[in-house]
């Protein structure tokens, strides 16, 4: 029905027009707007605004209850865990770098505690003595006067020297089941950071949510997740007692370990399914099946020849997937995850696979400062990694490498080389989306006339 004055009037602060059929809800809490949102049947929104909200927070819908949450102080090891765990809208917000900005992991003895202080302050100490040396030499061969730019290239060349202890904040938005699950998760999570993250984030959400925000009680299912499946894999693989060396890997930073060999198949039957309502679902597949490779492209690449620079690839990507396993460093894995487009399966932190050198300190002058912290680190995480090997990664520099496992569908695949390899990334993640697309095409060479991958563009770094 429509509003009298009066309702308009009660209205009009909360939502964009008191008239239109399309509008916007503001100003409400979060808690109320979930109740009207939740409801699945009634009148207009705007009558029950208008009448006043009414029913049970019992019966308010959790997915309408958004919340914002801020952690301060927290690790760059917490921070890339949260990302990992993919709550909802999640960004980083680099604090400026301070020779004691790190968190120190509890439960270290008082031998290595001191070790630990020591080698956080000598790496953020080189950090912060190479940067302006770094920013004048950048700046002396370019012949700028000024700016910004100098200082930010060299902060990319040298990140790989800040440790994952480093402090940073973490913005998060996100409704309240998410929140539920993510809460439970972080209450479970072996790193004792995070669950203290949890809790503390528990109390935080219900000022917000009051009845929405319940405690999340530890999950024996995730907590018992590692072990259970580790006794169960020992049937079948064991490691290798001394692991993967750099020297193992280093030549094939992006490894291909399984394919949809029927790919351009799958996603010419998700492009053509819902063309004509008398189109039956095994006929049309007998036919892409009998189709030449010539005609299955043609159907796909006339799904995307009208496709603009930025627009979304078609949703038809999403119907093949391909696993790889990346090498590379912990900073740019960083990139990666803040794509949100995939959830890898990472390994533990370590320094075992070496670390990658920015070839441009060579050229000005400043590898040897570099790698030589970088190799002291290397000693105090070894030290520690031997009795507190979870505490350990807190150690890491972010120039250490990382393996993960990534399953992506190829809508996934091409958002994150697109975006990757987009001008202005930094040097190690434009290399990794380079070398996703390098192995996706050569494996599927029609993706080529899909990707838009920028090869030529600069780097931040």
């Amino acid at each position: 029905m429509s509003l009298d004055d009066a309702g308009s009037a009660r209205v009009a602060p909360f939502v964009s027009s008191p008239t239109a059929p399309i509008y916007v809800v503001v100003g409400l809490p979060e808690e109320t707007t979930a109740r009207l949102f939740g409801a699945t049947t009634g009148g207009s929104i705007r009558d029950e605004l208008a009448q006043g909200v009414s029913g049970a927070a019992a019966s308010a819908s959790a997915e309408h209850a958004m919340i914002h949450l801020v952690i301060e102080g927290a690790s760059r090891l917490a921070a890339s865990h949260l990302v990992d765990l993919r709550p909802g809208a999640c960004t980083l917000r680099s604090a400026p770098v301070d020779r004691r900005g790190y968190v120190e992991p509890a439960g270290l003895s008082a031998e290595l505690a001191p070790r630990y202080r020591e080698g956080m302050e000598r790496l953020l100490g080189t950090y912060l003595d190479l940067l302006p040396r770094v920013t004048e030499a950048l700046r002396a061969r370019s012949g700028r006067v000024g700016g910004g730019s100098d200082a930010a290239h060299a902060a990319g060349l040298l990140r790989g020297l800040l440790p994952f202890s480093l402090t940073t904040s973490v913005a998060l938005s996100t409704d309240a089941k998410s929140l539920a699950e993510l809460l439970a998760e972080l209450e479970s999570h072996p790193l004792r950071e995070l669950r203290d993250i949890g809790a503390a984030a528990t109390r935080a959400a219900a000022h917000a949510l009051p009845t929405l925000a319940r405690t999340a009680p530890a999950s024996p299912y995730h907590a018992g997740i590692k072990a259970a499946v580790s006794e169960a894999l020992r049937l079948v693989y064991t490691p290798p007692a001394d692991g993967v060396s750099a020297t193992m890997v280093i030549t094939q930073p992006v490894r291909l370990l399984r394919n949809d060999k029927d790919a351009l198949e799958r996603i010419a039957l998700a492009l053509t399914y819902d063309l004509d309502p008398r189109a039956h679902a095994y006929g049309l597949v007998d036919g892409l099946r009998h189709a030449t490779m010539g005609e299955l492209e043609g159907i796909v690449k006339s799904g995307f020849l009208a496709r603009g620079p930025g627009e979304p690839p078609h949703r038809a990507l999403a119907a093949a997937s391909m696993t790889f396993e990346l090498m590379l460093d912990a900073a740019a894995y960083g990139d990666l995850l803040r794509t949100r487009v995939a959830a890898p399966a990472t390994q533990r932190y370590g320094c075992r696979l070496g670390f990658d050198t920015p070839a441009e300190l060579a050229d000005l002058g400043f590898v040897d400062t570099y790698q030589d912290a970088l190799i002291v680190a290397y000693e105090t995480w070894t030290k520690i990694e031997a009795t507190h090997p979870i505490e350990a990664q807190y150690a890491i520099p972010l120039g250490y490498r990382v393996r993960t496992l990534w399953t992506l569908t190829l809508l996934e695949l091409c958002q994150v080389i697109e975006q990757c390899s987009a001008n202005g990334m930094h040097a190690s993640c434009r290399r990794m989306a380079h070398g996703l697309y390098r192995v996706a095409t050569g494996a599927h060479p029609w993706l080529k006339d899909l990707v838009q991958v920028d090869l030529e563009g600069s780097s931040r770094a």
